[in-house]
């Protein structure tokens, strides 16, 4: 191989050293991938971001000033920062559609109370504590709900009083406010004052989520490696599904995951997991959990990406998904776990504290494109696994010599530095194949290693082409024991 230069003329006779230094991207490991999430979601009016442009956070003061307090976007932001490590975080503000309602619901008072106490109702799980003196009246009572609403400024609504029926109102308008549970008495030591019956009424009426079409296709050459969607209409999943399908184009190579989070009851969740099928979108179910989707959406993708960014390929099984409730209707059989992920759900596990912690973590793909049933991309963790590999192979091959090289055959005879052989092509993807298998993304290296291929495509002399048959390695997720006993005769 003969060494070129670039700044060291050929020409010099004279006595001189010189040294030529040139920054080239080498190594045989894998270039690991930084994950970066997307948020999608509404801020408040009066407030004028870049709509439809994902922006970098850094922290929750900055989500603040840029879309509002209590807005879509920034509860949904203070979440993912508070949980996602190094991962990068970036928001990308969604207008209300033009024809867009927002959903309301109440408290309603009647009293007089017949005792001192306290009230404690709850906003998506957040609790609202009111003081109750003997003898308050249901106005009077309705008027201190609203004003430690409204003082809270991190809460998704806002509330108005009329003579003790306490009107709750969404931040922004859409069929996602829909979401926002209210509760009164969560806590096992809560107790309603004496005299005092409050009727609760959920948020409903929301209507119209913003389209997420324009704002998906426009994502560009940006590796977003998981997006957290508040939005779960037909329309919206609808919209991922097929940037999915586009970022997953080979001149594009932008594989992403989406997160949605799910509440209703669990035999819904089975009817909704039938309507998707799709290796890009993750359901988060808490069924009948007081918390709301997106925020279920949002928490579990930030320790989601934390862990497949430190550990790629890896099962989160067991970790918990922070300030997500636990309900009744999360408790779930074995058999009804099983049922949902061989229907393409994800499932998650009440613990004894109130909290929740991951289970198996599904993308909703059941089937082929021929209809036929699969379970290649039945566990969301080959997403990360592939998003590893493909981010190291371009990376690879982006890099010097390939960056400016020439194709050549392989044989004997001196060769310049810049030339590329399809055994330098193949020696450099058994390299990262080697680096797989120490990071557990891949296994029986020798089946891989001898069938790589790498040859000079034979209608076009400026082309190598390379066949990895990787196989990658699965998370653990049943052992298999059998205990065979007895007694000595």
């Amino acid at each position: 191989m003969s060494i070129t230069f670039s700044n060291v003329p050929d020409t010099a006779r004279a006595s001189k050293v010189f040294v030529e230094q040139e920054a080239v991207s080498r190594g045989t490991g894998s270039e690991a991938i930084p994950h970066k999430i997307l948020i999608m979601g509404q801020y408040n009016s009066g407030f004028s971001p870049e709509e439809g442009v994902p922006k970098l956070i850094s922290s929750r003061e900055q989500a603040w000033e840029l879309y509002g307090r209590g807005s879509q976007l920034s509860r949904m932001l203070e979440r993912v920062l508070d949980n996602c490590g190094t991962v990068s975080v970036y928001a990308c503000p969604l207008a209300a559609d033009g024809a867009a309602v927002s959903a309301a619901g109440s408290f309603v008072i009647t009293g007089p109370a017949t005792a001192a106490g306290a009230l404690h109702l709850y906003v998506e799980g957040e609790e609202v504590t009111v003081s109750v003196a003997s003898g308050d009246t249901a106005s009077t009572i309705g008027d201190s709900i609203a004003d430690a609403i409204n003082a809270d400024l991190d809460l998704p609504v806002t509330a108005s009083n009329i003579d003790g029926t306490v009107t709750l109102t969404c931040r922004w308008a859409g069929e996602s406010g829909n979401g926002i549970d209210l509760a009164l008495n969560l806590d096992d030591d809560d107790e309603t004052p004496a005299g005092l019956e409050v009727t609760v009424t959920d948020l409903t009426g929301g209507a119209t989520d913003p389209d997420l079409t324009d704002t998906l296709a426009a994502l560009g050459d940006t590796w977003f490696t998981e997006i957290v969607s508040p939005f779960d209409s037909s329309d919206a999943l609808t919209a991922l599904v097929n940037a999915g399908d586009d970022r997953n184009d080979p001149g594009v190579k932008r594989q992403i995951l989406a997160f949605v989070g799910y509440t209703d009851t669990y035999d819904n969740y089975l009817t909704e997991l039938g309507s998707w099928n799709s290796e890009w979108l993750s359901f988060i179910p808490v069924c009948e959990s007081a918390s709301s989707p997106y925020m279920i959406a949002a928490a579990a993708c930030a320790v989601w990406a934390k862990y497949q960014q430190a550990t790629p390929g890896r099962p989160v099984r067991t970790l918990k998904i922070p300030d997500v409730l636990s309900a009744d209707g999360n408790d779930l059989t074995y058999t009804q776990k099983n049922t949902g992920v061989l229907a393409g759900g994800s499932y998650t596990e009440n613990r004894s504290d109130g909290s929740v912690q991951f289970g198996d973590v599904c993308t909703t793909r059941t089937t082929t494109d021929a209809g036929a049933a699969t379970d290649d991309y039945q566990f969301a963790v080959i997403i990360a696994n592939l998003q590893f590999k493909i981010y190291a192979l371009e990376n690879k091959f982006l890099a010097s010599p390939y960056d400016r090289g020439v194709v050549v055959s392989d044989g004997a005879g001196r060769k310049p530095s810049y030339a590329v052989t399809p055994n330098m092509v193949k020696a450099d993807a058994i390299a990262l194949v080697d680096d797989w298998i120490e990071r557990g993304l891949s296994t029986d290296r020798a089946d891989i290693v001898d069938n790589i291929e790498a040859e000079i495509n034979s209608s076009n002399p400026g082309r190598i082409d390379l066949l990895i048959p990787d196989v990658a390695s699965a998370g653990l997720r049943i052992v298999g024991l059998k205990l065979e006993w007895g007694f000595t005769s």
